[in-house]
């Protein structure tokens, strides 16, 4: 995984989650480096006022336990892991999603707005199954 941040917050949140070897696979990227190249999504209408953040919503609403997962990053969050990115511009970065396999990516997911990510469960069973393939 790979996020915006200093390394020590990355420390400090790998704690905070109670994340198992954490550091072996949390990576800080304070410069925006792997962002930019990967020319995410960026700026206040993609985060906050783009047609698909409300979309996402109501699909998470709308689905059987669908709130599970959203309250209990919520209450991770709120409850000390809330941490403000190196840059004040990063604010409005939206992440994404990728499978590679070697030098080879497999899957690709930019997240249009906020809340508007790739389906855990899909990605993980194609990462297995990539895993799997390459041995």
């Amino acid at each position: 995984m790979i996020s915006i941040g200093l390394p020590e917050k990355g420390k400090q949140l790998i704690s905070h989650l109670n994340l198992n070897h954490g550091e072996d696979y949390l990576f800080v990227d304070p410069e925006n480096a792997l962002y930019d190249a990967l020319d995410l999504n960026f700026g206040i209408k993609e985060t906050f006022f783009s047609p698909a953040t409300p979309f996402a919503f109501l699909d998470r609403f709308t689905k059987p336990n669908g709130m599970k997962d959203l309250n209990e990053v919520l209450s991770k969050w709120i409850n000390g892991g809330f941490y403000r990115p190196p840059k004040q511009s990063q604010a409005f970065n939206q992440g994404g999603t990728f499978v590679l396999n070697g030098e080879t990516t497999v899957f690709a997911h930019y997240d249009e707005s906020t809340g508007a990510h790739a389906k855990v469960e899909d990605v993980l069973k194609l990462a297995i199954e990539v895993a799997g393939s390459s041995n």
